[in-house]
């Protein structure tokens, strides 16, 4: 479309003095300005608009949301003390649906994974108390180098939570239907309250069945993964996304696909994400210089594992490498003798430790917990949030791309699967 640039006699006086006004300083005196200020006009169409052609019906993927704007939805505030992490917290609810459906009048509410409850029906009381017991981990661990029978012991203790719960808000549709039919000359607001309630409903199901990451979800159920090289390998999942639109409120699906870290061993996911860590045999022999190290630290730093050399159901963060080589390390066991890390491992699971030049593994922020890199695995579900390459970039892509009606057979199927909103 072209676009017409020029001064009109028919432009408004306001704007024609405005212009010379900005061509006087702050003392009044006359300026010389550097381009002269226009009104930007834009051409007018040719036509009186498309009255030609063949119509066609337009498929989009949008589905219309059903409710009924005189059900009222229970709105209660969670407190879980101590402070758990989502997925505990959605443990709790569970037990806590399980356990006391009569108190809670029969509901299997929707939970946000922090503060927010969504009932269908109103509880017995506005205000609930409870106490249950988890059998979770009750502390970070402070050695990794205990005995098995005494980390199973602590793993089977059991933590307990209070919930308390209350009665924030009853709220029902009405306003979101008058929003929505815009009836009403008045400028009505959007009913955020219930648009979040309804969202929270629609992203129960997937929460608990797929990996969530921020609007989107991902499920082996909807094809198995993809190695796009560089430790990281490609899952399908899908976008879901509550919308108000001029047809009505409207959840809008689509397919998606992201990049998380493959859940293999440490050596092999460095392997295979840094260049020189390709032939690890001259590792056995040779320390890491000070910026391979920095490499792999960052490609490290906050990842999730576990370790293979025993069973246990703990999980741990990396914070850093050592400083020394495995060879190099001592530590001191509940008694305060100190030992050897490499004879340690020897002595208690007879194993020998093959990469003694590598660093191990920091667990802790501020205590010396160290793990031998080879006895540790990627735990699995762990978004890839370092910047892809361009061959993973183009892996990924490859991944997404879909014919209009392939998109649309996945989309349906989301919809009418069993990790879909609608379940």
């Amino acid at each position: 479309m072209n676009h017409l640039v020029s001064y009109p006699d028919s432009a408004p006086k306001e704007l024609q003095q405005q212009s010379k006004a900005s061509l006087k300083g702050d003392d009044g005196k006359k300026l010389i300005p550097a381009r002269k200020q226009q009104a930007l006009i834009v051409a007018r169409r040719p036509d009186s608009g498309g009255q030609e052609g063949t119509v066609i019906t337009l498929l989009a993927n949008h589905f219309l949301v059903q409710f009924d704007p005189s059900q009222k939805i229970y709105h209660y505030n969670v407190e879980i003390t101590p402070h758990p992490s989502k997925d505990i917290a959605r443990a709790i609810k569970q037990n806590l649906v399980n356990n006391n459906s009569a108190v809670l009048s029969g509901a299997i509410p929707a939970y946000d994974g922090r503060k927010n409850l969504y009932s269908p029906v109103e509880f017995q009381n506005d205000k609930l108390e409870f106490y249950i017991s988890l059998p979770i981990p009750t502390r970070k661990l402070a050695s990794p180098y205990e005995e098995m029978s005494d980390l199973k012991e602590k793993h089977e203790q059991l933590k307990l939570f209070r919930i308390n719960i209350k009665l924030v808000s009853k709220i029902n549709g009405k306003e979101l239907t008058n929003y929505l039919s815009k009836e009403d000359d008045d400028w009505i607001p959007l009913p955020q309250d219930y648009l979040h309630a309804l969202d929270v409903v629609l992203r129960e199901n997937p929460t608990e069945k797929c990996i969530p990451v921020g609007r989107s979800f991902y499920s082996s159920s909807m094809g198995r993964s993809k190695d796009i090289g560089g430790g990281a390998v490609g899952l399908r999942g899908f976008f879901q996304s509550l919308r108000p639109t001029q047809q009505g409120l409207a959840l809008n699906v689509d397919f998606s696909v992201t990049a998380f870290h493959e859940s293999i061993g440490v050596i092999a996911y460095l392997q295979k994400r840094l260049e020189f860590l390709r032939d690890l045999s001259q590792r056995k022999t040779a320390q890491l210089t000070s910026e391979e190290r920095k490499e792999v630290e960052k490609a490290l730093k906050n990842l999730r594992v576990f370790v293979c050399h025993r069973e246990t159901v703990q999980r741990y963060r990396v914070y850093g490498l050592t400083e020394e080589a495995t060879e190099n390390l001592w530590f001191a066991d509940r008694d305060g003798k100190n030992l050897r890390l490499v004879n340690y491992f020897k002595d208690h699971y007879n194993y020998d430790i093959q990469f003694r030049k590598l660093p191990c593994l920091q667990i802790s922020r501020s205590k010396p917990c160290y793990l031998p890199m080879e006895l540790c695995v990627i735990c699995e579900g762990q978004k890839f949030l370092g910047k892809l390459t361009d061959d993973q970039t183009a892996r990924i892509l490859k991944m997404g791309c879909q014919r209009p009606g392939e998109r649309k057979t996945t989309i349906e199927g989301v919809m009418r699967g069993n990790v879909g909103p609608t379940r």
